[in-house]
């Protein structure tokens, strides 16, 4: 007896495809999972790249507000150079607060903050920061629909600042020319002389700078405030001595009242140019206040450390001396010695700084 068989009922072509319709379903599925997906990526990347926009924007907005704050004063000082004054110019913070908030807004931006600093002990402002933040904002999203993540109608005027994006600072410097003198009432910087006020610009530095100065500004500070002077001005001065003279007003700026330098006087360190008194008062013979004695301190807590490396032979201010050949380093208080008492403000250099730079010991 054979093997029983049993009938088939379709063929095998005609068999259906246990799955098909399910393995077509999940690919279907993983493929608008992945569009979906593609679609939130490439929305995050056009909000990173919106904000890194807007962040650039705004560093912009805050590098033109700074430059255009202490592009006042250097309008300030040249029209004082065309006048045949010197130039030093005083920060006016509504004038230079009105320019940056001109050209942060021109920028897409609004100025929250701005302050000037200086080195010259805060007489002068020359250098300006800035902080803005961005004026074209990014809102979030509300649940409700009611506002897109677009939206970005932000004029600086709302109150919904924390969903703004962007925020930067900037500090710029305006530096006036060392080297001008002024003949005849006219002033001239080398360059000949200076006759309006674009050419006058032209020869005042701004630019943008990394560090603020070491002092804010006083606008009630009054010490001080001389006429600052070059070399030239001060007679035949040593080389050194002229050196010493440079650093002192770029570092302090007009930090005495008025200033002598080389002379006939046999025997000292001003007949040979190699000194210069810095007058602290108006007055011959008067006593400075407490704030032209300050200035004076630490005009000289400067020079000290400095001394080997400026040349300085010695000074002597207020009764004291400090030689460089035989006193030790240090703050003027520690390493003074008493020098006279005469009577006589201005004999017992009472009223200025005399200091000494250039070959030899101090005379």
């Amino acid at each position: 007896m054979g093997l029983r068989r049993t009938p088939l009922t379709a063929t095998a072509a005609e068999r259906p495809l246990l799955g098909r319709d399910d393995d077509g379903q999940a690919n279907t599925l993983l493929l608008f999972g992945l569009t979906l997906a593609l679609l939130a990526l490439t929305l995050l990347f056009v909000r990173v790249g919106a904000a890194n926009d807007m962040r650039s924007q705004v560093q912009t907005a805050a590098d033109a507000a700074a430059l255009a704050a202490v592009g006042a004063l250097q309008d300030e000082a040249a029209r004082e150079m065309v006048a045949g004054g010197i130039p030093y110019p005083w920060f006016d913070e509504e004038v230079a607060e009105g320019r940056a908030d001109e050209y942060a807004r021109a920028n897409g931006a609004v100025l929250t903050d701005i302050r000037a600093s200086d080195n010259s002990l805060g007489r002068y402002g020359n250098i300006v920061r800035v902080e803005v933040r961005g004026a074209v904002c990014q809102r979030e999203l509300e649940e409700d629909g009611s506002r897109h993540w677009n939206d970005v109608v932000c004029d600086g005027t709302e109150d919904e600042t924390s969903t703004v994006v962007g925020n930067a600072s900037a500090i710029a410097i305006v530096r006036v020319p060392h080297d001008c003198g002024v003949s005849g009432g006219v002033m001239d910087c080398g360059r000949g002389p200076v006759t309006d006020v674009e050419s006058a610009k032209r020869l005042v530095d701004v630019h943008l700078v990394d560090q603020e100065g070491r002092y804010m500004f006083d606008p009630d500070s009054f010490f001080g405030g001389g006429a600052v002077v070059n070399c030239s001005s001060l007679g035949s001065l040593h080389p050194a001595m002229c050196a010493v003279h440079e650093r002192l007003q770029a570092e302090f700026g007009g930090f005495y009242i008025s200033a002598g330098g080389q002379r006939g006087e046999d025997g000292s360190d001003h007949d040979t140019g190699e000194a210069i008194d810095y007058m602290m008062v108006s007055d011959m013979g008067a006593v400075p206040t407490p704030e032209m004695h300050r200035t004076a301190i630490t005009v000289i807590n400067w020079i000290i450390p400095r001394a080997s490396e400026l040349r300085v032979k010695g000074l002597i201010y207020d009764h004291h001396i400090w030689n460089a050949a035989r006193d030790p380093v240090g703050p003027w208080e520690s390493v003074r010695r008493f020098h006279q008492e005469t009577g006589n403000n201005t004999q017992d250099h009472v009223d200025h700084i005399h200091l000494a730079a250039g070959d030899g010991n101090m005379r």
